[in-house]
C-alpha cells in the first residue's frame, strides 16, 4: 500500500489521505521494527512532489489546514490548562480561600503580604503575534475551533515592540489584580465590618526585565532603559487617573487634578526620551525638564496613598472599597507597571569594578583575602554624584546600569525596588562587588542583589556560596537594610546543561538549602525571595496539570514547607516568557484564571504534608534517581554525536521569534562546528521539539527507573513529587519519537540518495541524486544520529515500560497531525536539497563556490544561500549599461533581465520552500503550546 494518486485531491482530502497512510505505516512497525513511518510518508510525498503529482501550491494549502489543526489543539490545551469550562470568578477564589480563615487576623495575614510575583520576560519566544494570541484566547474561552491558523511570527520584532507587548500583558495582569483587590476588600467589608478599612491586600506583584535585561546583549542602551521606565510611569499614572475618575466621590477631585498634572508631565518626559538624544543640546533639554522641580513633579505615591486612606474614611462603603483598592495598587506598583529586573552577567560586574579591585580571575574568589578586600572597599566607599551626562558618557554596562538606577530613583520613582540579577554567579565575591557598585552610585538603599544559580557548578556549590555569603557583614547589612534575601534559579540553562528533571530537583534542593542557611545564620526574620525563571521546555504551558501543576512543580510543597517550618516568609516568583508566556494574560478571563491558579497553588501547598511524601523520606531512591538521570543528561549534552545531530540544521528550523539572538555572540558558517553551549537554552529546547524528540526531558529517565521498576512505580503512586515529575515526562514522551529525529538525519546519508532512483520510476532524479550522494558520501551527521539513537533507544524502551507500570500515558506515537507536519517538512527539505543538486556550476564569487552554496542549503541556511546566488546571478542590469555612450549597441537588450531562469528555477523555489519549512515549525511549536 502507498499513497493514493494525489491529483485532484482537495486539501482536506489530502490531509485525510496522509492520516490514513500514516496509520497504515505505523501498523507495519510491529512486523518491521526498522521501518520509519514518518520517513516513509515523507518519501512518498517527495516522490509525488518531484514527479509532478503534487505541487508547492497544494502543499501550501495543506499547511493551512495543519496550521489550523495545531492552533485548535493549542486553544483546547489553553482551555484545559486554565479550566475555562468551569465557572469561577475572582470573588469565588477569594471566598473559597478566605472562608476557612477563622478571624480577621488570619485573613489579613494571608492576604496582606506578597506571596508571588509574576515576572514578564522577553526571551525569543514571541511565536504568536498579539492578534493571534487574541484569537487563541477567544477560541479557548468559547471552546470554539479557530477559523484560521496563527500566521507567522514577526521576524522583524524589535525590543521596543517586545516592551509594548510586555506592557500590555502587565496592564491586563494589573487590571486583574485590581479586581482581585476589590473582591478582597468587598469580602472584608462584609465579613469584618469593624476592621476592614485598615486592610491593604497585596498578595501578588508584577515584575519585568523586558528592556532591562543586558545579559548577553549590547543593543539595550541607557536611553532605552530610561525611555522604557518613563513610558511605564506615564501608563501607570494613566491607570491611576482612570481608576480615580471611575469613583463617584467629589472630595477626590483635587487628587484627580494632581494625578492629571503628574500624568501630563510624565507623558512629556516619555516623549522627550523616546527620540534619539545624540545632540548634547537635546540631551540637556530632556534631562533638565525631567529633573526640574514643580508642582507636577511626582516621584513617590506615598503622600497620595495617605490621601486615599483619609478619603476612604469619609466615603460610603462602595466608594471606600474603590479608594482603598487604588491605595493597594499604589502600594504594589508605585510609579511603574511592575518591579524592574535588571540583569547582567558576573563578568560584567567584575569588569566594572576592576580598577578598584586588586584581584584577578585566577584568584580564589572564595578565599578570605578576596572577600575581605571587597568588604573593606564597601566600608570605605562614599557615594558619588551622577547625572544624565554621566550616564551618556559611561561605557561599562554594569556602571551604566547603576547610574541609570540612580537616575530612576531620583527623578522617576523613588519608592521602586530594583532587582539586580547576576547571571553565571558562581561565587560570593561577585555579589559583594555588586553591593560595592550599588553603594558607589548611591543605589544600595533600593537594590536587591540577586545571584542566579543556573549552572551545574553553581547549583552544586549552592549551599557553600550561601554559607560564605551570609557570613559577610557587608552582605548581611545590605540584606537587613532591604529586609530580604533574594536568589534566582535558572530552570532554562540548568535544564540545558543537566536535563530538565535533574535541574528541577537540584533547584528544589537549593530552595531548601536557602531556608536552612537563612535560619542558621540568623537571617530568618528577613523575607526570602526565590525567582524561578521557569519558562523552559514544557514550562510555558506544557504541564499536564495546568497552572496549578506549573506552580507546584517550580516550587514544590516540600520547598515551601522548609521556609514555613522556620518561620520565614517566602515570596515565590516565576517568569512568563515572551509571547508564549503572555498568552495567559491576553485578556481579562485568562488573566483572572491564571491569578486564581497561582493563589490556589499557595493554598494547596500549605495543606500538603510533604514530610509524609516517600520521595523525601526514602532519600536513597530519590537520590539514586536524581544522580542517574543527571549523569546521563550531562553525558548526553557533552556527547559529540548529540552536538552534531542538533547542529545539523537545528537553528535554521526555528523562525525568528524575538529580538534577542539565539546564539551567544557568535555566528558560524555552514562548515563550522556547532557547540550547544553557544546556543541559548530556549533555542536548544526548540531544536529538540522541531526534530521530534525531547531528549532534554526524557534522556536517562527510563534507565534510572528501570533499575527497580516496581519500586519506582510504587513511589510514583504514593509521592506527590515523583508523580508530578513523571506526569511531565509522560507528556513530553507523548509528543516524542526517536524515529522522527533519525528521519531528519537520514537526509545526510549519501547512500539514501544513491539508492533513491533505483526503482527506475524517477529517472529525472538520477543526476541530482548522484550529486547529493557524492556530496554527502562522507558526511558525519547521519552516522552521528545513529550513534545517538543507539545511546537513547534502550532508555526510551525502558521509559515506555515504566510509564505503563505507573499507569501513565505511554503513547507509542505522537499526535497524527504532528507527524504529518514532520513528514511534509522532510519532503520540503528533500525538495530544497534536490534544487541545490541541480544548480549550474559557476565560478566562485565573493569566495563562495557552488559547493559552498550546497553546504549552506544542507545546513538549511537558505537565506545566506539565496543571497549568494543573487550576488552571483544578478537579475538587474549591470550599472555600466546605464553609461551614456555615443556608440550604439544592440546587446544586451535593456528590457531582458539577466539570469531570469536562475531566479525562476532555483532562487525563488528555494525561498518559497524555506518559507514553507518555517511555517511547519510554527505548527510543530503550537503542538507543544510554546516554542522551546
Amino acid at each position: 500500500m502507498s499513497l493514493p494518486d494525489l491529483d485532484g485531491l482537495s486539501p482536506h482530502a489530502l490531509e485525510d489521505a496522509l492520516g490514513a497512510r500514516l496509520e497504515s505505516l505505523r501498523s507495519e512497525v510491529r512486523r518491521d521494527p526498522l521501518s520509519n513511518p514518518v520517513r516513509q510518508l515523507a518519501h512518498e510525498l517527495s516522490r509525488a512532489l518531484e514527479g509532478g503529482k503534487l505541487d508547492r501550491a497544494k502543499l501550501t494549502a495543506l499547511l493551512g489546514l495543519l496550521d489550523k489543526d495545531a492552533f485548535a489543539n493549542r486553544a483546547e490545551h489553553v482551555r484545559r490548562y486554565l479550566q475555562l469550562d468551569q465557572e469561577e470568578d475572582l470573588a469565588g477564589v477569594v471566598r473559597s480561600l478566605s472562608d476557612p480563615l477563622p478571624d480577621f487576623a488570619a485573613f489579613e495575614a494571608f492576604w496582606s503580604r506578597r506571596r508571588e510575583t509574576i515576572v514578564f520576560t522577553g526571551h525569543p519566544t514571541f511565536l504568536l503575534r498579539p492578534e493571534a494570541r487574541e484569537r487563541l484566547a477567544a477560541c479557548a474561552a468559547e471552546g470554539a475551533v479557530p477559523s484560521e491558523g496563527p500566521g507567522m511570527p514577526d521576524d522583524d520584532i524589535t525590543l521596543g515592540e517586545e516592551h509594548r507587548q510586555a506592557e500590555h500583558a502587565m496592564r491586563t495582569a494589573g487590571d486583574a489584580l485590581g479586581r482581585l483587590t476589590r473582591a478582597l476588600l468587598t469580602y472584608a467589608r462584609d465579613r469584618f465590618p469593624g476592621e476592614w478599612r485598615g486592610f491593604s491586600p497585596t498578595p501578588i506583584g508584577l515584575g519585568t526585565w523586558v528592556g532591562y535585561d543586558m545579559d548577553g546583549r549590547n543593543d539595550i542602551g541607557w536611553q532605552a532603559v530610561i525611555a522604557h521606565r518613563l513610558e511605564e510611569k506615564r501608563d501607570r499614572l494613566g491607570i491611576y487617573l482612570a481608576r480615580l475618575e471611575e469613583i463617584d466621590f467629589e472630595p477626590a477631585s483635587a487628587l484627580r487634578d494632581k494625578l492629571a498634572d503628574a500624568h501630563a508631565r510624565a507623558s512629556r518626559d516619555a516623549d522627550a526620551f523616546g527620540v534619539p538624544l545624540t545632540d548634547p543640546a537635546d540631551l540637556a533639554a530632556a534631562a533638565n525638564a525631567l529633573t526640574a522641580d514643580g508642582d507636577d513633579r511626582l516621584t513617590s505615591v506615598k503622600p497620595i496613598m495617605r490621601e486615599l486612606a483619609q478619603l476612604a474614611d469619609r466615603a460610603d462603603p462602595d466608594a471606600a472599597v474603590r479608594l482603598l483598592a487604588l491605595r493597594s495598587e499604589m502600594e504594589l506598583f508605585g510609579l511603574g507597571m511592575g518591579d524592574i529586573h535588571f540583569r547582567l552577567n558576573a563578568a560584567q560586574i567584575r569588569n566594572a569594578a576592576r580598577t578598584a579591585l586588586g584581584f584577578n580571575r585566577e584568584d580564589d574568589l572564595f578565599g578570605r583575602s578576596a572577600l575581605e578586600e571587597v568588604s573593606a572597599l564597601i566600608a570605605r566607599t562614599e557615594p558619588v554624584r551622577v547625572n544624565f551626562a554621566s550616564l551618556a558618557a559611561e561605557t561599562s554596562s554594569a556602571a551604566r546600569l547603576f547610574i541609570a538606577t540612580s537616575q530612576i530613583l531620583k527623578h522617576v520613582d523613588e519608592d521602586a525596588p530594583v532587582r539586580l540579577l547576576i547571571a553565571e554567579c558562581e561565587n560570593p565575591v561577585t555579589v559583594l562587588t555588586a553591593i560595592y557598585l550599588a553603594k558607589l552610585f548611591g543605589t544600595d538603599h533600593k537594590i536587591d542583589v540577586c545571584p542566579l544559580f543556573e549552572t551545574a557548578i553553581s547549583l552544586d556549590r549552592g549551599r557553600r556560596i550561601l554559607d560564605v555569603l551570609f557570613q559577610q557583614e557587608a552582605y548581611r547589612t545590605q540584606a537587613k537594610r532591604r529586609g530580604r534575601v533574594s536568589i534566582e534559579t535558572g530552570f532554562s540553562d540548568a535544564g540545558r546543561f543537566m536535563g530538565q528533571v535533574p535541574a528541577g530537583l537540584a533547584i528544589e534542593r537549593l530552595q531548601g538549602q536557602l531556608a536552612d542557611e537563612m535560619h542558621r545564620h540568623g537571617l530568618g526574620d528577613l523575607e526570602a525571595v526565590i525567582y524561578d525563571t521557569h519558562g523552559e521546555s514544557m514550562g510555558r504551558g506544557g504541564h499536564p496539570g495546568g497552572i496549578l501543576d506549573r506552580c507546584l512543580y517550580a516550587c514544590s510543597p516540600w520547598a515551601r514547607a522548609q521556609f514555613a517550618e522556620r518561620g520565614i516568609n517566602l515570596v515565590h516568583e516565576q517568569s512568563f516568557q515572551g509571547g508564549d508566556g503572555y498568552v495567559w494574560f491576553t485578556d481579562d478571563l485568562l488573566a483572572e484564571r491564571t491569578l486564581g491558579g497561582i493563589l490556589r497553588a499557595h493554598a494547596l501547598a500549605a495543606e500538603a504534608s510533604p514530610a509524609n511524601d516517600p520521595f523525601y523520606r526514602d532519600t536513597a531512591a530519590s537520590l539514586d534517581f536524581f544522580n542517574a538521570v543527571k549523569r546521563r543528561q550531562e553525558d548526553l549534552f557533552s556527547d559529540p554525536a548529540y552536538n552534531v545531530a542538533l547542529g545539523a540544521m537545528g537553528l535554521a528550523l526555528l523562525p525568528k521569534t524575538g529580538s534577542r539572538k539565539s546564539r551567544r555572540q557568535f555566528d558560524r558558517g555552514a562548515d563550522e562546528e556547532t557547540s550547544l553551549r553557544r546556543i541559548r537554552a530556549i533555542p536548544h529546547n526548540g531544536i529538540l521539539q522541531q526534530m521530534g524528540f525531547l531528549a532534554n526531558i526524557l534522556g536517562g529517565v527510563g534507565s534510572a527507573v528501570g533499575i527497580e521498576p516496581e519500586a519506582y512505580a510504587r513511589l510514583c503512586s504514593k509521592s506527590d513529587r515523583m508523580g508530578r515529575i513523571m506526569r511531565l515526562v509522560a507528556t513530553a514522551n507523548s509528543h516524542s519519537e526517536m524515529k522522527t529525529m533519525i528521519a531528519y538525519m537520514k537526509l545526510y546519508d549519501g547512500s539514501f540518495w544513491a539508492t533513491r532512483p533505483l526503482s527506475g520510476e524517477e529517472e529525472a532524479l538520477e543526476a541530482p541524486c548522484a550529486v547529493l550522494a557524492g556530496a554527502l558520501s562522507d558526511d558525519p551527521r547521519y552516522f552521528a544520529a545513529l550513534q545517538l539513537a543507539g545511546r537513547l533507544r534502550s532508555d526510551s524502551i525502558a521509559l515506555t515500560r515504566a510509564l505503563t507500570a505507573m499507569d501513565l500515558p505511554a503513547k507509542s506515537y505522537p499526535p497524527v497531525h504532528l507527524d504529518i507536519l514532520h513528514a511534509v517538512r522532510l519532503c520540503l527539505i528533500q525538495h530544497a536539497f534536490l534544487i541545490a543538486a541541480r544548480l549550474p556550476a559557476f565560478t566562485p564569487q565573493g569566495g563562495f563556490s557552488r559547493e559552498d552554496v550546497m553546504a549552506l542549503i544542507f545546513a538549511l541556511d537558505v537565506p545566506q544561500a539565496v543571497a549568494t546566488l543573487r550576488e552571483t546571478f544578478p537579475m538587474g542590469a549591470d550599472p555600466t549599461q546605464q553609461a551614456q555612450l555615443d556608440e550604439p549597441a544592440d546587446y544586451p537588450a535593456e528590457a531582458t533581465p539577466r539570469y531570469q531562469a536562475i531566479e525562476r528555477d532555483f532562487i525563488r523555489p528555494l525561498e518559497e520552500t524555506y518559507e514553507m519549512i518555517l511555517r511547519v515549525s510554527v505548527g510543530v511549536a503550537n503542538h507543544f503550546a510554546a516554542l522551546g
